[in-house]
This record gives C-alpha cells, sequence and structure tokens, in this order.
C-alpha cells in the first residue's frame, strides 16, 4: 500500500521537530516556509528577507565555530571551509533531512505548480535561521547550527584548499623557498606504474608519497608534510 503524504500541518511539525526549537511567534516559522510564488505579498509575505537575514547569521555563526573549533588552520583555508559549509548545496541538504520540502508554502497547482529545487530548499533553510535568531536571539540560532552543523563542521578539514597549494602558502608566509618535488622511483608496468615522490622543504626533513600519478603522489607527500609537522592535524 502507498503511504499518504503528509498533511502540511503534519510536516510542519516533523519539522519543528526536528528544529528542536519551538517558536513564540509561530508568524516567523510560517513566512520562513513560505517561497515567493506562494505569498500574497513578495516583499512582506515571502522568505525572501529572511533568507538575506539568515545568510549572514550563519555565515557569522559557523566563522565562529570553525575558529573555535580548528585552532591550527589558517586563514585563508577558514575562508575556503566557510564558503563550502554555508554554501546553498550544503543549506540544501540540511533542509532535506529537516523535512522542509513538505512543509513549504508553494503557489500553484497541477501545470504550474512550483518544483522545490535545491535552491528554494537551501533558501528556506536559511529563512529558518533567521526565524530562529529573529524569535530567540543569537544564542537559540547558535544552538541550532551547532546541531545540524556538526557533521559538516567535523568534515570542514577535507573542504580546505588541496594540500601542495596549502603547503606553497604555509612556506610562502615564513619566506622559505619553493617546496620542491622529485621523483625518486617508478614500479610497476607500464599500464600500472606507481610512483614514489620525495618533498624537500628547506630546514626540514623530507616527505614522501606513492601513487599511482605523480600529481596524486605529490598531493600525498605534501599532506604527510602537513600533518607530520602538525600544520595540519
Amino acid at each position: 500500500m502507498t503511504r499518504a503524504s503528509p498533511s502540511r500541518g503534519e510536516a510542519v511539525a516533523v519539522l519543528t521537530g526536528r528544529l528542536g526549537y519551538v517558536f513564540k511567534n509561530e508568524q516567523l516559522l510560517e513566512q520562513a516556509l513560505t517561497h515567493a510564488s506562494g505569498a500574497k505579498s513578495k516583499v512582506a509575505g515571502s522568505n525572501e528577507r529572511l533568507e538575506f537575514l539568515g545568510d549572514r547569521v550563519l555565515g557569522l555563526v559557523v566563522a565562529q565555530l570553525l575558529y573555535e573549533q580548528h585552532e591550527d588552520v589558517p586563514e585563508g583555508d577558514l575562508a575556503r571551509m566557510l564558503n563550502a559549509l554555508v554554501r546553498r548545496q550544503t543549506c540544501a541538504k540540511i533542509g532535506e533531512k529537516l523535512g522542509i520540502p513538505d512543509a513549504l508554502v508553494l503557489a500553484g497547482k497541477g501545470t504550474k505548480r512550483t518544483v522545490v529545487t535545491d535552491n528554494i530548499v537551501g533558501d528556506a533553510c536559511e529563512a529558518l535561521i533567521a526565524a530562529v535568531y529573529l524569535d530567540g536571539g543569537l544564542e537559540a540560532a547558535r544552538a541550532i547550527i551547532g546541531v545540524h552543523w556538526a557533521g559538516f563542521l567535523q568534515q570542514a578539514p577535507d573542504m580546505r584548499k588541496d594540500a601542495k597549494s596549502s603547503l606553497q602558502e604555509w612556506a610562502a608566509a615564513r619566506s622559505l623557498p619553493v617546496p620542491l618535488y622529485e621523483t625518486i622511483d617508478t614500479t610497476g608496468p607500464d599500464h600500472a606504474p606507481e610512483f614514489k615522490v620525495e618533498l624537500k622543504v628547506e630546514g626540514r626533513k623530507p616527505a614522501h608519497g606513492v601513487s599511482t600519478t605523480r600529481r596524486t603522489a605529490e598531493q600525498v607527500a605534501a599532506t604527510q608534510f602537513l600533518r607530520r609537522e602538525r600544520i595540519w592535524k
């Protein structure tokens, strides 16, 4: 038997339960979930203005969390991690988990019904953050973001620039020569070679990387160096 889709009221209840926040002003919640296509007034009734505010609240909170949780990461990498964590695709993934698509107010019936895209879900997620912020203050918004972005925050170090670029920036900041990569061994058959690369950084022990391409072996060596020297955890 095919399960009937939940009513919008049921969907909103599921959403607020997953969100973990009870609104004092439910009108803010309703506006956060109202797409421009379903609003009586695009300016006052839709979630577009809330999305604008939520984007800034999310950026501030995530920036502070990255600053607190990743003490060894330089500014440039923090910026790249921040961009990955607040981009619309990430917000859309979180919005999906919260159940935003079923709770949205959209226009139309039949052929003119608005298609729910990642952009719509991501924008509504940011609008929801703004609604929490306006209803409960910055600490309430911070608590919500801390919970629902936790998994992405743990993965954040993998979102920074590649190892070779990070190492080159680190060396340049210390007025060191450009790191040197040298292929010191090639093994295996022609159709499946394996390259061993040695990385040299002035004043430090060499690092080594092995892979099926020179480029990847260089990245492996750079990663090994960054972790060994505690530049990356």
